[in-house]
């Protein structure tokens, strides 16, 4: 196998987190507006939208857990990506929560 680009990675990690920040953005916004109706027009007051409220969590958890996945570098040895909740941390500790990248 080839070796692939550090570049590579680093921007596949930078994304993977953008992606958990607006997933989770996304699915708060999505649970306060149409689940919670908030907020509160001039008129009586919200009631509770069950389905868009659950998709709204749905999608707010979604995007935790892509931020909760440690960073992800072939080119650092890393051979798969790690998905226990009881992982190795200290494996991962010295490297950058964004890129992956080695910290001083």
């Amino acid at each position: 196998m080839p070796p692939t680009d550090p570049f590579q990675w680093r921007l596949f990690n930078v994304l993977l987190r953008l992606l958990g920040i607006g997933a989770t953005f996304a699915g708060l916004v999505t649970a306060a507006t149409f689940g919670l109706g908030l907020p509160v027009p001039e008129e009586p007051p919200p009631s509770v939208h069950w389905p868009s409220l659950l998709a709204g969590g749905l999608v707010s958890l979604l995007g935790l857990g892509f931020l909760m996945i440690p960073a992800f570098r072939p080119d650092q040895g890393d051979t798969r990506v790690v998905m226990s909740r009881w992982r190795a941390w200290n494996r991962h500790s010295r490297r950058s929560w964004w890129t992956g990248d080695p910290l001083p």
